[in-house]
């Protein structure tokens, strides 16, 4: 919650609260692997909407992670696989908390951009 009310402001678009979403605390421990750096950076290509951190960065794989998932790309490494899985898991009850909070405080812009996050990730849009 803390990394959230840090981070959350009242005119965030998408792309930035798909950066919270990546600084969230349930992926702190995800690494980045030297051997997923190959594949992340082809990821990092095909992605709707550009990252501006570098491949190294944990939440740059989260960001990538969230928009593979909800793009449905096709992820090759294992390891990435399995990082897909976990953010695929986590994707719907963070979205939602971020929803909830921007709900809460009254900031439509936010609002209408978590909610849009929410369907894509429920519905791989």
């Amino acid at each position: 919650m803390s990394t959230y009310n840090q981070h959350l402001q009242p005119t965030m678009s998408t792309l930035e609260l798909i950066r919270v979403f990546a600084l969230s605390n349930e992926f702190k421990l995800i690494p980045v692997r030297q051997d997923e750096k190959v594949e992340l950076g082809k990821l990092l290509e095909k992605v709707p909407i550009p990252v501006e951190e570098s491949v190294e960065e944990p939440a740059a794989k989260i960001n990538v992670l969230l928009q593979a998932y909800i793009s449905q790309l096709k992820l090759d490494g294992f390891a990435l696989v399995a990082d897909m899985i976990f953010v695929q898991q986590s994707a719907g009850r963070i979205l939602r908390t971020i929803f909830e909070i921007c709900l809460k405080r009254g900031w439509l812009i936010p609002i209408r951009a978590a909610l849009d996050l929410c369907i894509m990730a429920d519905r791989q849009l």
